[in-house]
């Protein structure tokens, strides 16, 4: 009765922890859908908490694993499917109309100059005109962007959202695999189905794709199909996809190849890489200069906005958060240094450097969040379970900061040779922070052992 008890309330706080993750990734990503501009507190409020639910969802080297029952193995796919159903409902209007903003616009134009007119995007002076200086005139994203949007050519009016669409499919897919790992059947299903959940359930995901026009989904999908390259040790291919992945959108790629510094990197990943660069060749020998200014310079110099706290925040404060980039890349480049390479602490550490960055930058907008969104899905999905004993630990370690009184001589005396005492047997209560190393591999969010812009430049 005591085992069926015990494993009655296991299975009751990994849905309530469940439970709480799926509340709260909802709660954020509805706040930051509904304030935008002119509201870069709640926005900065809201990338912190998502940093926070990424901390509080690493699982520690003493937690057992849980297998899912039959409930949640059924529940978890229908939610998803449910999550699904509704965004495609609500765009299906949005499909059928032309980009809203100049990301989709610029895009489907860039397009139509290589392959129609023959002519290069970054000299052009009729698309993405931003700015007073007709020098940075042109299209603003990498050559793989304008590959991986050529339909567009064929179908000017919505090319670009038909082509987002099929991506986005592929984008569930690789969540779904990654998201399955190599577990318990029921208990990696269903983490994969509440993965594509959480994945699919922000509004902002559809309004920014459908509506607005975005690309972002096609960077983000590149760099995901590397992470699974990664796990299945095909080198050669991680490289190729987060160097295809660079050359459509500089961010948020050069976050994942960050973590790629390496006392010994993997040279099958670097030569997969150059040629992921090879895009850039033919756009080099044309105008390399017009590719610069265009794809980096612009970036690191315009302007910043209201979505950001530089609007809020005095001018002083703004070269310390360029600091603040440089100092999260070089922290995330010493913990990663000498660990191990795992496709978990890939996804956990792009997720931490990628918030920090984009708390301090110039702008906050809205296709940034798809930059996010699949793999704190992944992260908080993994490990939802551990979400309620995180906070609970972090609760007891805040109460066990206030100093103890002294232990009488009498109870010090009386208590047997060899006893733990109360602060010895609590030892596996202490935060986070305090783990080994060397037991959890650096953000890996599993026990060891299981498979499981450079400043304000270059968002």
């Amino acid at each position: 009765m005591m085992g069926i008890g015990r494993e009655g309330r296991n299975s009751a706080l990994a849905i309530v922890s469940a439970t709480l993750v799926l509340v709260a990734y909802a709660a954020i990503f509805d706040l930051l859908d509904r304030y935008d501009w002119d509201q870069a507190f709640v926005r900065f409020a809201c990338l912190a908490s998502l940093l926070a639910m990424t901390l509080g969802t690493r699982r520690r080297p003493d937690m057992p694993p849980h297998e899912a029952g039959e409930i949640a193995a059924i529940v978890a796919p229908a939610f998803a499917i449910l999550a699904l159903n509704w965004g495609l409902y609500k765009s299906l209007e949005d499909l059928h109309s032309p980009p809203v903003v100049d990301i989709g616009q610029t895009t489907q134009e860039a397009a139509r100059l290589v392959f129609l007119d023959g002519k290069n995007p970054y000299e052009s002076r009729t698309i993405a005109v931003l700015g007073d200086n007709p020098s940075m005139w042109g299209f603003k994203y990498g050559p793989t962007m304008i590959l991986g949007y050529a339909i567009s050519v064929v179908n000017p009016a919505n090319g670009i959202k038909s082509t987002s669409l099929a991506y986005l499919g592929a984008t569930v897919v690789l969540v779904f695999l990654l998201g399955r790992g190599r577990g318990e059947m029921s208990e990696s299903t269903a983490t994969a189905w509440f993965c594509c959940t959480l994945m699919l359930l922000p509004n902002r995901l559809w309004h920014e794709l459908f509506h607005q026009g975005s690309n972002d989904i096609f960077p983000v999908m590149l760099i995901l199909g590397s992470i699974l390259a990664v796990r299945g040790k095909a080198w050669a291919w991680a490289g190729l996809l987060a160097g295809l992945s660079l050359t459509a959108k500089v961010s948020p790629a050069i976050f994942y190849l960050v973590l790629f510094v390496r006392r010994r990197p993997e040279p099958r990943f670097v030569v997969g890489f150059a040629a992921g660069l090879v895009p850039l060749l033919p756009f080099l020998a044309w105008d390399a200069g017009a590719l610069f200014r265009n794809v980096v310079l612009f970036h690191s110099t315009k302007a910043a906005d209201s979505t950001s706290l530089y609007s809020i925040t005095p001018k002083e404060l703004h070269y310390a958060f360029t600091a603040i980039q440089l100092m999260t890349i070089a922290l995330v480049i010493a913990k990663n240094f000498h660990a191990r390479l795992d496709h978990r602490s890939l996804v956990f550490w792009y997720l931490v450097l990628t918030l920090l960055c984009e708390m301090s930058y110039r702008e906050v907008h809205g296709n940034h969040l798809i930059w996010f969104m699949p793999f704190a899905a992944l992260q908080f999905g993994w490990n939802r379970q551990a979400f309620l004993p995180n906070i609970a630990s972090a609760l007891r370690s805040f109460g066990d900061e206030s100093p103890a009184p002294a232990p009488r001589a009498d109870h010090a005396a009386s208590r047997p040779e060899g006893r733990a005492s109360n602060r010895q047997s609590a030892e596996g209560d202490r935060p986070l922070e305090n783990f080994d190393d060397q037991r959890l591999p650096a953000g890996s969010g599993e026990p060891s052992g299981r498979d499981g812009n450079t400043s304000n430049t270059l968002l």
